[in-house]
């Protein structure tokens, strides 16, 4: 399935629950300055979404923004997201937290970046920081993690081929 964004805006916005930050867009410089500080790059879809909408998210995330991941051991979960994309300093807060000056020796290493929340916050939505024409989606159950290392057994769990498809394909509980 290919989904444009504007797609998948489409069909968030018809819920009547998806809002975004207007004062929040990324420009260019922010997106380069992002990526020169961190070493990472910030693949083409999302560099989109933080242009075209920065911030953004349901404010009833129970009532539509549920999803499926499939992890390496096979497992699948249904997860509920509350911010798809967070706002710009959390992201940067969250490379250094989990990647630049982790608590624990064993703490999340790939080079990834946190774009988004799932779970109340206990779980976290990644693209792969360094490929720009990588657009899969991953979660990362820090939920599952008891001791916070990020040495979960279940691993990243794949959500969607494309972040627009992850978008697009949000579903009520009922619907999955």
């Amino acid at each position: 399935m290919r989904v444009t964004l504007d797609e998948a805006v489409a069909k968030m916005q018809s819920t009547g629950d998806w809002s975004f930050e207007e004062d929040s867009l990324w420009s260019d410089q922010d997106i380069s300055a992002f990526e020169a500080e961190t070493g990472l790059v910030i693949p083409s879809q999302l560099a989109e979404v933080l242009k075209r909408y920065g911030w953004n998210g349901f404010g009833r995330p129970d009532k539509y923004a549920k999803f499926l991941a499939v992890f390496e051991d096979g497992t699948r979960s249904v997860h509920e997201v509350q911010i798809l994309v967070s706002p710009q300093e959390d992201i940067r807060q969250s490379h250094d937290m989990f990647i630049v000056k982790p608590s624990w020796p064993d703490q999340f290493t790939l080079p990834m970046i946190f774009f988004g929340t799932a779970d109340g916050g206990h779980s976290h939505l990644l693209v792969d920081g360094r490929d720009r024409g990588n657009n899969q989606v991953f979660l990362w159950e820090q939920a599952s993690d008891p001791f916070g290392t990020g040495n979960n057994a279940r691993g990243l769990g794949l959500v969607a081929p494309s972040l627009f498809e992850f978008f697009y394909n949000l579903k009520r509980a009922e619907e999955i």
